[in-house]
């Protein structure tokens, strides 16, 4: 009888055992990670320019030069807007940049911040060109690392208000000639 009791309480004391390891959570079993790169945006490969404004003092004024380099594997209308435009003109009083690509000059500016362009598949370098005046009571961030600035889509920017990124409408053929406001402010 001495046995069962014994074989009875081992099995109780096993049962309580799992039972209060599942409770405490070993910890998982399986951990997993992975990163898709998708395939739809294979018609544009961009090396991008890096711009450093450095530091910057209220009523500062100034401009920087630097270049991107595009390739692009379809022909099609494509919208290079200036993001954050928000943000940007909480700090500066004036921000425009001068972007030549395939012998076209244009700007984007606060008041102007996208531009639609015709390019043919083919490799453009892309000459940027940015004229700022730091605002004489800047408000907004005043330190910024690394952030997007200049985005291409393929396509007409249709615009819903947003300026910090915004809808992408029609990615077909047609000009409907949004954002081709040459703005001479130099």
């Amino acid at each position: 009888m001495k046995p069962i009791y014994l074989g009875l309480i081992a099995l109780a004391l096993l049962g309580s055992g799992v039972a209060v390891s599942s409770v405490a959570g070993f910890g998982p079993i399986a951990y997993i990670s992975y990163h898709i790169i998708s395939n739809q945006n294979e018609n544009i490969t961009i090396i991008p320019a890096n711009i450093d404004l450095g530091n910057l003092t209220p009523g500062m004024k100034g401009n920087v030069s630097v270049n991107s380099t595009i390739t692009l594997s379809k022909t099609d209308n494509y919208t290079i807007m200036l993001l954050h435009v928000e943000k940007l003109r909480k700090d500066f009083s004036k921000f425009v940049i001068e972007i030549t690509i395939n012998n076209e000059t244009f700007n984007v500016s606060l008041d102007h911040p996208r531009h639609v362009v015709q390019l043919e598949n083919g490799t453009y370098h892309v000459e940027l060109t940015i004229f700022y005046k730091v605002s004489l009571h800047p408000k907004g961030d005043l330190t910024v690392n690394n952030e997007p600035l200049l985005i291409i889509h393929p396509g007409i920017y249709k615009d819903h208000g947003d300026h910090d990124h915004g809808d992408l409408g029609h990615h077909g053929k047609g000009n409907d000639n949004q954002g081709q406001d040459d703005q001479g402010d130099s």
